[in-house]
């Protein structure tokens, strides 16, 4: 029966919210990485020294705007699939221990694992958004730096959730 809760939060009402989430999650890694790559790498030799292509302004304002939409897909994932999900583990581990079985079952672990570090890396990663938008410029540089490493950590995480889904 738990098992079948499970199936039915993994493949429920929030398929298309996860889907929305996925490929939001997919064009901030790409704009991201753009951005960075534009900002940092690719720069244009000018009369006032190497700077970034006119474009990086406009990547940058794509990747906020998915963002705002990402993080508002997201909390619907927050609630038809983690929110559910989390319960439903909890569920099973009280389970174990009223009928006595001690032992771990370790097929929805990796998942779990994975869900936890992607909604503390976005929490962090929507922090470190706000504070380059609103802190002070001399934080800009760890925040930067925080930012685009979790970013990509995120997408790294979000692979594993998903692959850890399809060996389930």
């Amino acid at each position: 029966m738990i098992h079948e809760q499970l199936h039915v939060v993994a493949h429920g009402q929030g398929r298309r919210a996860r889907h929305l989430l996925i490929w939001g999650c997919i064009a901030l890694l790409v704009t991201g990485v753009a951005w960075l790559l534009g900002h940092d790498v690719w720069l244009q030799q000018t009369p006032f020294g190497p700077q970034p292509h006119p474009l990086v302004a406009w990547l940058l304002r794509a990747h906020g705007a998915i963002a705002w939409c990402t993080t508002l897909v997201g909390g619907v994932v927050w609630q038809v699939h983690v929110r559910p999900a989390w319960r439903a583990v909890r569920r099973r581990r009280a389970h174990r221990r009223r009928a006595g079985t001690l032992r771990p079952v370790r097929h929805g672990r990796a998942r779990t694992v994975s869900g936890v570090l992607m909604v503390a890396a976005l929490a962090v990663l929507l922090g470190s958004a706000i504070g380059l938008q609103y802190a002070p410029e001399d934080a800009h540089a760890w925040l930067s730096v925080t930012h685009w490493v979790l970013g990509l950590a995120l997408a790294a995480a979000l692979l594993w959730h998903w692959i850890a889904r399809l060996r389930h």
